[in-house]
């Protein structure tokens, strides 16, 4: 039997090329993750680092990969505009392996004087080559979905506060965005994201509890 050169370059390529669902995300493990970085310590930008760090958390620059760069340079862009004289705005990112793969963790603090202080906690898997189940997200934040969004290769679900379950927690978010979507030009980045925000407590206040 005669082996051509077409049937070895298929064969190669075959060895070295992904099986097609190595980029499909494992939903369970992906919320559990944000679940563990975000919750705990979800009132305190310094909180969420530490303990971020405590469960397997890595800094890491933005440069580490270049959908992490485009997604915080297009971040500070946006908070420059909507910025006004005495805000302030902090960030730092971290890398963390869940089933095999890297995915990257962003925690911010925006500080509007006399106005509001939020603390944002982003899980990305820029790697997804499509979205988990809704539902385990609506099992994590305990409501409902409010809002869905489906355009051009970019699906989002939205889940309002349940301050009940986390007091001074706002939206959770849900994002997928293809590798082809016109979407990834405005976010600069396709694949998976998780995340929600907080209201800061005034410290002047007594200490509330995350739970």
């Amino acid at each position: 039997m005669r082996i051509t050169a077409q049937a070895l370059a298929a064969c190669a390529i075959g060895l070295l090329a992904p099986a097609a669902h190595a980029a499909a995300p494992n939903g369970p493990a992906f919320v559990a993750a944000f679940e563990e970085a975000c919750v705990p310590q979800r009132l305190s930008f310094t909180g969420i680092q530490g303990h971020a760090a405590s469960v397997g958390w890595s800094t890491v620059k933005t440069d580490v990969h270049p959908e992490l760069e485009e997604v915080t340079s297009t971040a500070d862009h946006e908070t420059a505009i909507m910025g006004e004289p005495g805000w302030t705005f902090e960030r730092e990112q971290f890398s963390r392996e869940i089933d095999g793969r890297t995915h990257y963790l962003i925690v911010t603090r925006v500080h509007a004087p006399e106005l509001i202080t939020l603390i944002g906690c982003y899980l990305y898997d820029f790697d997804a080559t499509q979205g988990i189940d809704a539902a385990l997200v609506t099992e994590f934040v305990g409501k409902p979905i409010a809002r869905e969004i489906e355009d051009k290769g970019f699906t989002q679900y939205t889940w309002g506060p349940n301050f009940d379950a986390r007091p001074r927690t706002l939206d959770t978010n849900l994002s997928f965005i293809s590798e082809d979507s016109p979407h990834k030009a405005t976010t600069g980045f396709s694949g998976l994201v998780l995340k929600f925000e907080t209201s800061e407590p005034d410290p002047a206040q007594e200490p509330e509890k995350t739970e």
